[in-house]
């Protein structure tokens, strides 16, 4: 049988049944729920973007699947991995991790910038002062919002240092990788620089290679020259790597 798509678990989902698979696996308010359930909405409305690889949810539920290195318009379509979990508990595990860095989609996002800067340049004040005051109006459940994108970066990183230990020296590249991990789905969808696919690539590069440099414990010449790479990619690439 074959897999289904991120898009195609919560379209094949009551959103009340992905609801009670969230609220089973993770600890979110019940006052969220509108929040996700319009989250959920947009992401079945993006338009298509077929997508490489796979979106691993075979790990617990507070880990962050391996794949989602992007934001939710470009995983969208990506073919999920569910190992026989339920479509419910797929969908809620997919859409709760969709918004580690915001409940925003890429589109969103840059619609948004693309009105700011079309306001800069026609130089238009009363259009400026329109979208400051939209800007600075009260969103509804913005307090619960931002808590919930606390408590997931929160799993994020307890979920990366309890796979670290003493003595293995494997550990510190595996701290580094899940911190570009973390960037890359900001980079993807939310940077506002020119060159942020460019710099996603790149990191995803450093990724690659700290999984090929770390796969033994004691290294090899290739795991070695993998070593080097990355390192000259880094000294390269990585103060340029902000937004």
């Amino acid at each position: 049988m074959r897999t289904k798509t991120f898009r195609e678990y919560l379209e094949c989902c009551r959103f009340d049944d992905i609801w009670t698979a969230m609220t089973e696996n993770f600890p979110e308010p019940d006052e969220l729920k509108t929040v996700y359930a319009e989250y959920c909405e947009k992401l079945k409305a993006l338009p298509p973007y077929p997508a490489d690889g796979l979106i691993d949810i075979s790990g617990r539920p507070t880990s962050r699947p391996d794949g989602m290195n992007a934001a939710p318009d470009l995983l969208i379509d990506k073919q999920v991995e569910a190992y026989g979990e339920s479509p419910a508990y797929a969908a809620a595990v997919l859409l709760y991790w969709a918004s580690l860095h915001t409940f925003h989609t890429s589109k969103e996002h840059d619609d948004d910038l693309g009105r700011w800067l079309d306001i800069i340049e026609a130089d238009d004040c009363k259009a400026l002062g329109q979208y400051m005051m939209e800007s600075i109006k009260p969103q509804p459940f913005a307090t619960e919002m931002r808590d919930s994108i606390q408590r997931k970066e929160r799993l994020f990183w307890e979920e990366t240092f309890s796979h670290t230990s003493s003595g293995d020296w494997r550990g510190i590249l595996y701290v580094l990788k899940r911190k570009l991990e973390y960037d890359m789905g900001f980079m993807r969808g939310y940077a506002d620089h020119a060159g942020r696919e460019y710099d996603a690539d790149r990191m995803q590069l450093c990724c690659n290679l700290i999984d090929g440099a770390t796969a033994d414990i004691y290294p090899d010449e290739r795991a070695r020259r993998m070593l080097s790479l990355l390192f000259r990619t880094l000294d390269r690439n990585i103060t340029s790597w902000s937004d």
